[in-house]
């Protein structure tokens, strides 16, 4: 019986070998098999040749804050009640358009004191005047002593300052009474009114908001690669996306001929910091927007794109080319026909193409299929699209 056992046992260790022997044959046998068609297999890929194109380039920014340099609040000047409202909100008004008068009561009553007391300086100046004048001539002819002279003259000038005083006081009156009447600081619209007609308000007190937001302004911060090729006064065209032109605030008008969320606005540079003739490897651009139409207000605004107006001239690739989120490498054919991975440098875009810089030249074959699962090295069949 043991012999049997043994044999048995024998036979079983002898399968179990002989199994795992001949599935490491079947595993290398199949690498091998898929290796070599791999080198051998040529793989039919999409591909471009690298060549200059004229790129009408684009900036994407994800969030701007547009500001407005023409808007403030318009405040009280003097104390007083409020009587009446010559404007309504939205309005448009020029600078020193009366938009409320304001009454302090007591004005009216300290200038009729002041001309009171004028009269009164007048009449006291004409007497000290006359004896003055009196003392003189008796002076000449040595009636007088200097000490009578002297008195003379002073009556004289303390009653010429009198009057100058009164007349300031009376002067200083009418200038108050003058800025009872509270007006527009700047050209633009009534955004706001925070007091009506019957409020009482003290002086430095913000009785409206006026703004004018026919032109705005937004700063970002760009890498010298594009700033370079900016100047102050280059004009581009902006977009908005996400539906977010026609977000109002502060209520202002929109403006006859506005497209809505498809509109087209008017962007030029205003500022470059560090200026341009400057080494600086980042600067802040400011940017200034033609808001004629009345869609924008300030305030924060996202999926900004900026198109230029000029042509640029470069070597350029699809953007579906690039084979990592970072867009510095991109899939070429080498010389004997294989998958190759190259580092780039790329500069501006317009959406569709990427700038080149550094890491191909022109006649470089790229591929623009899906690479991924195709090892580096590869052999591949070139199907060139027309471009």
């Amino acid at each position: 019986m043991k012999i049997y056992f043994y044999l048995g046992v024998g036979l079983i260790i002898t399968l179990i070998v002989g199994l795992f022997g001949y599935g490491v044959y079947l595993n290398n046998r199949g690498e091998n098999e898929i290796t070599e068609w791999m080198a051998n297999h040529h793989l039919p890929l999409s591909c471009i040749k690298v060549k200059e194109r004229e790129l009408m380039p684009i900036v994407e920014l994800d969030l701007v804050n547009l500001y407005s340099g023409n808007m403030t609040d318009v405040v009280a000047l003097e104390n007083g009640r409020i009587v009446q409202e010559f404007v309504e909100k939205n309005a448009h008004v020029s600078e020193g358009t009366a938009l409320f008068q304001v009454v302090d009561e007591e004005i009216p009553l300290k200038i009729r004191q002041a001309d009171s007391d004028i009269i009164e300086a007048q009449a006291q100046l004409v007497k000290a005047q006359n004896s003055y004048n009196r003392y003189r001539q008796l002076m000449d002819y040595n009636a007088i002593s200097m000490e009578k002279f002297d008195e003379a003259e002073a009556l004289y000038k303390a009653a010429q300052a009198r009057l100058s005083n009164y007349e300031a006081q009376r002067d200083q009156l009418l200038a108050r009474q003058s800025r009872q009447m509270i007006r527009a600081p700047i050209d633009g619209e009534v955004l706001n009114i925070y007091h009506k007609a019957g409020s009482y308000v003290k002086a430095g007190t913000a009785v409206a908001l006026v703004g004018d937001f026919s032109s705005l302004s937004f700063s970002a911060t760009m890498n010298d690669t594009f700033t370079k090729k900016l100047y102050i006064g280059r004009e581009f065209k902006l977009t908005i996306g996400g539906n977010e032109g026609i977000h109002k605030p502060y209520g202002a008008n929109f403006s006859p001929g506005n497209q809505g969320d498809e509109q087209v606005f008017n962007v030029k540079v205003e500022k470059i910091t560090p200026a341009l003739g400057e080494t600086a490897a980042m600067r802040q651009v400011i940017w200034q927007i033609d808001n004629s139409v009345g869609l924008l207000e300030p305030g924060a605004y996202s999926k900004i794109t900026l198109h230029s107006s000029l042509p640029h001239k470069c070597l350029a690739v699809p953007v579906g080319a690039f084979v990592n989120e970072n867009r510095n490498q991109v899939a070429v054919v080498d010389a004997d026909g294989r998958l190759a991975i190259r580092y780039v440098e790329t500069g501006v875009t317009d959406g569709k193409y990427i700038e080149i810089r550094r890491g191909l030249t022109a006649g470089d074959i790229v591929i623009t299929s899906d690479t991924e699962g195709i090892d580096e090295g590869t052999q591949v069949e070139i199907v060139l699209e027309d471009n």
